[in-house]
């Protein structure tokens, strides 16, 4: 192989570098395709423990689409508990089996966060189709941020606070 020179070498680099952000731009936009943006769905269901829980205007919410299947979700599900602990959390865990199925991958993984089972009509609703998939919910209803994919907490956390100003 020949010599490089430094200088070349910084180039070729910063071109790769270039060329793989714009192929994960690229991935994560094709991801990204069938999700809703504007005005969110109405969302109102029963917990998995039971309880009611709504998406209400007036108050800055992640929406969190995961299952407990997906191994991607295994990593960022961890951080969405984290951001549960400050901010409200409505999460839909997608054709992950029974009600008591979920509550035991909850209890086994120490998961805080309200959780809705969903089969077919949620996911669809939201034009989630990637998992998982965080839609920030401003307080006018609006969805402000949208993602798929793993994310970080601080991640979350930034968009959340973006969203209530």
């Amino acid at each position: 192989m020949p010599f490089v020179k430094p200088r070349r070498k910084r180039y070729r680099y910063l071109r790769d570098a270039a060329l793989m952000a714009l192929l994960a731009f690229a991935v994560l936009s094709y991801q990204q395709r069938n999700m809703i943006s504007g005005e969110a769905p109405p969302l109102k269901d029963i917990t998995t423990q039971g309880q009611p829980i709504a998406l209400e205007q007036g108050e800055v919410t992640l929406v969190y689409f995961w299952g407990t299947w997906c191994p991607v979700c295994r990593v960022t599900s961890p951080m969405v508990n984290r951001v549960a602990e400050q901010h409200k959390v409505i999460s839909i865990a997608v054709a992950s089996g029974t009600d008591g199925e979920i509550n035991q991958f909850m209890a086994e993984h120490g998961y805080q966060f309200d959780v809705i089972g969903d089969e077919v009509i949620l996911h669809q609703a939201w034009g989630a189709s990637v998992f998982p998939a965080i839609y920030i919910v401003d307080k006018q209803g609006q969805i402000r941020f949208k993602t798929s994919g793993a994310t970080s907490s601080w991640g979350m956390r930034l968009r959340l606070l973006l969203a209530a100003w």
